[in-house]
C-alpha cells in the first residue's frame, strides 16, 4: 500500500508542477516579487513603529498562529474506485494512510516554520521575545500540527470519539489555549500542553484503529472537496477541465439587463449577459479576483507598486474572461440562429468592458483610499482607463479572432 501512495504522489505532483508552470509564468512572478517586496516594506516600517507593552500584541500574534495552524488538510488521494477495488485491503490501508500523513507533513509544517520566522521581528520588537522563546514557540507550533494531522488520520477510521474531537471548533479551541498559554505565560507550557495532547491522540488511536473500518464515502468527499480547491486556484489563471460551474437563477439581478433590448443585433449581448450572471464558474473567478485585489491593494502603500497591482488584476481578469466566448459553441442553435459573428464578437467586446470597468472602478477606490495622494489616484485612473480601453477594444478581438484563425 505505500508503493500505491508513492506511486499516485508521483502522478500528482507531475499534475500540480503542469499547472504550476502556467501560474507562475514570467509576468506574474515579476508582480509578484513587487507585491512582496511592498509587503515586507511596508512591514518594516510597521516594526519601527512598534512599542514594547502594547496589549494587543499577543493577539495578534495568537490570531495569526491559531489560523496557520488550521492550514494542512490531510492528503489523502484516494479516489472513488478505491471503496469497491481496496475494500479487500482495509487494514492494509493504515500503511496508506501513515504516508499520506508523512507527506501533508511537508507542506503543513513548512508553512508554520515560515509563519513564525516572519511573525519573529514582531515578537521581538512588541514583547521582547529572544531566539529561544520564539524557537520554543515554533516547536509547540510543530507539535500541535502534528496532534491535528493525527486526529485528521483517525478520522479516516469509524471511531466515534475520535471522530467528535476531530471537529472544527474542538481543533481552534485547543490551538487558542495551548497557543494563548504560550503567548501570555511561558512558550514550554505551550510546548508541553502540544505534546500531551500529540502523545494522547497517538497512543489512543492507535490502541482502537484495528478494530475500525474505514469511512470511504466521507474520506473521497474530503478528498475531492481538498482537489477541488485547488483546481479553482489553477483555475484563476488557467482553464482546468475539473472545474465546471453551477447554474443559479438570481432574480435579484434581474435589473441589470433592464437597458438590454429586445433587438437581433443584442441578441447575443443578452445570452453572454444572462450566461456571465447566471454562471458561477466565470462570475465567480471576476468576484473572487476582485475581492483579492482589492484586499491585497488595501494593505499596500507607495506611488507605483499600487499601480501595478491593480493594473496586474485587471490584465487577469480580462484574460481569465477569453474563454467565455466560446461558452455556447457547442449549443446547436447558436450556430442556427442567424446572427453575424461580428455582431456576437461586438456583444463579448461590450460585455469585456464593462466587467473591467466596474472591476477597475473597485480596484481604483481601493488604490485612492489606501494612497491619498493626488498625484498616485491620478496615475492609477489613467493607468486602468488605458488598459480596459486596450484589453477591451483591442487585445480580445484580437486575440479571438487569431484562436478562431487557427481553429479553422
Amino acid at each position: 500500500m505505500t508503493g500505491l501512495f508513492q506511486t499516485r504522489l508521483q502522478r500528482h505532483l507531475r499534475e500540480m508542477a503542469k499547472y504550476l508552470r502556467l501560474v507562475f509564468n514570467d509576468f506574474f512572478v515579476f508582480a509578484l516579487l513587487f507585491f512582496l517586496g511592498g509587503l515586507g516594506l511596508g512591514y518594516s516600517n510597521v516594526l519601527k513603529q512598534l512599542k514594547y507593552g502594547q496589549w494587543w500584541a499577543p493577539v495578534i500574534a495568537l490570531i495569526v498562529l491559531v489560523i496557520v495552524v488550521q492550514i494542512g488538510r490531510f492528503a489523502t488521494l484516494i479516489e472513488d474506485a478505491d471503496r469497491v477495488f481496496l475494500l479487500p485491503k482495509e487494514r492494509a490501508m493504515h500503511a496508506y494512510f501513515v504516508s499520506a500523513r508523512r507527506y501533508s507533513q511537508g507542506l503543513a509544517q513548512a508553512t508554520q516554520v515560515i509563519t513564525l520566522f516572519i511573525l519573529s521581528p514582531f515578537l521581538s520588537v512588541s514583547m521582547h521575545w529572544t531566539i529561544t522563546q520564539i524557537l520554543v514557540l515554533a516547536v509547540a507550533q510543530i507539535i500541535l500540527k502534528d496532534a491535528f494531522l493525527r486526529l485528521d488520520l483517525a478520522s479516516a477510521y469509524q471511531v466515534t470519539a475520535q471522530r467528535r474531537m476531530n471537529q472544527w471548533w474542538i481543533k481552534w479551541l485547543l490551538a487558542i489555549v495551548i497557543l494563548a498559554s504560550g503567548l501570555w505565560f511561558m512558550a514550554y507550557a505551550a510546548v508541553v500542553l502540544a505534546v500531551v495532547l500529540d502523545v494522547a491522540v497517538a497512543v489512543w488511536f492507535h490502541q482502537h484503529w484495528e478494530n475500525q473500518q474505514i469511512r470511504w464515502r466521507e474520506q473521497i468527499k474530503l478528498e475531492d472537496n481538498r482537489m477541488l480547491g485547488i483546481y479553482r486556484f489553477f483555475n484563476l489563471f488557467t482553464e482546468v477541465p475539473m472545474v465546471s460551474g453551477t447554474i443559479k437563477r438570481r432574480r435579484y439581478l434581474d435589473w441589470l439587463f433592464a437597458r438590454i433590448k429586445s433587438q437581433h443585433k443584442q441578441t447575443y449581448l443578452y445570452l453572454f449577459s444572462r450566461g456571465m450572471v447566471r454562471g458561477t464558474e466565470f462570475s465567480g473567478l471576476v468576484v473572487r479576483l476582485t475581492v483579492i485585489g482589492m484586499l491585497l491593494l488595501y494593505f499596500v502603500r507607495g506611488q507605483w507598486l499600487p499601480i501595478i497591482l491593480a493594473a496586474l488584476f485587471i490584465y487577469l481578469i480580462g484574460f481569465q474572461l477569453l474563454p467565455f466566448f466560446h461558452q455556447y459553441d457547442d449549443i446547436v442553435f447558436s450556430h442556427v440562429y442567424p446572427v453575424a459573428s461580428d455582431l456576437r464578437l461586438k456583444s463579448f467586446v461590450t460585455l469585456v468592458t464593462l466587467i473591467l470597468s466596474v472591476a477597475a472602478l473597485c480596484l481604483w477606490v481601493v488604490v485612492a483610499i489606501a494612497n491619498p495622494s493626488l498625484e498616485t489616484a491620478g496615475l492609477a485612473l489613467l493607468v486602468e482607463v488605458v488598459e480596459v480601453w486596450y484589453l477591451a477594444r483591442l487585445y480580445t478581438p484580437q486575440r479571438l479572432a487569431r484562436a478562431d484563425k487557427n481553429r479553422g
